[in-house]
């Protein structure tokens, strides 16, 4: 049910535009990355191996880490933020790695920080890429992957994008391009602080959009919430789908939220 005075979409909108952080995900198992309870601050071995300058060394701990994480994603399934953005047929530009959009039937998703769901070569300049079939362990056959490329006989590694690399060109181009026609803006679960991210809530609002915040817990910092119109400090999996329900003007649960 729509909490009074709390912002809700109208027909008005019609090109809603999602940005999504670990906070959408955290319901699967899956969790955040910041924050004291946040994987770098329990696994801070973790964190350090997700520096590109110390590859391949630390390929093994990246097997473990994302396969795990890719496994997570794939036997929980998508949350029902997730479906109600589908539903929305609005597309994501999405911080997560878990391929959880795509499988709630999103179709445009630009993945600023790769896939864990996905391997390619360790050569940046092989094109090679294959998808996992995520399970135990800290080698890549453990995850159905080759050990080498099998174009360039390089070893393999998660398709995460680490600290110290560059995002993916496309999927920026195409965040930004979202971002900029935009007339609302919607950020889920992310904590505002990380870049190139960041810049596109203010580069959405600078284009005519409504900026939006849905987080159970919003940044404090009053100048980080000051680029969004709306802050709704609720959980995403009640207000989303009491926007998609809003908007299409059904009633009830979808029996597809099983959370």
């Amino acid at each position: 049910m729509t909490t009074p005075g709390r912002f809700v979409p109208g027909p008005q909108h019609e090109e809603i535009v999602f940005l999504t952080g670990s906070g959408i995900s955290a319901r699967t198992g899956l969790g955040t990355f910041r924050g004291p309870d946040g994987l770098w601050a329990l696994e801070p071995e973790t964190e350090q191996a997700m520096h590109a300058e110390l590859l391949p060394d630390t390929l093994p701990q990246l097997w473990s880490v994302w396969g795990r994480m890719a496994r997570i994603a794939t036997e929980h399934g998508p949350t029902p933020g997730h479906r109600a953005i589908a539903r929305l047929g609005a597309p994501v530009i999405t911080q997560n790695i878990d391929g959880l959009h795509q499988a709630a039937g999103s179709e445009v998703v630009a993945e600023l920080h790769g896939s864990a769901l996905h391997a390619r070569c360790l050569d940046p300049e092989c094109p090679w890429r294959g998808r996992l079939r995520p399970g135990s362990g800290s080698r890549p056959e453990d995850h159905g992957v080759p050990a080498t490329c099998p174009v360039c006989g390089a070893p393999t590694r998660p398709a995460v994008v680490l600290f110290d690399e560059m995002l993916p060109p496309d999927a920026l181009e195409l965040g930004m391009r979202l971002a900029r026609r935009a007339d609302l803006f919607v950020a889920v679960g992310t904590s505002g602080t990380v870049f190139p991210a960041a810049q596109l809530a203010p580069v959405a609002k600078a284009h005519g959009a409504t900026t939006v915040l849905v987080d159970t817990a919003p940044p404090p910092d009053p100048s980080m919430r000051a680029v969004f119109d709306h802050v709704i400090a609720e959980d995403a999996h009640e207000v989303l789908p009491d926007w998609e329900r809003g908007l299409h003007r059904v009633g009830g649960t979808s029996f597809l939220d099983p959370f």
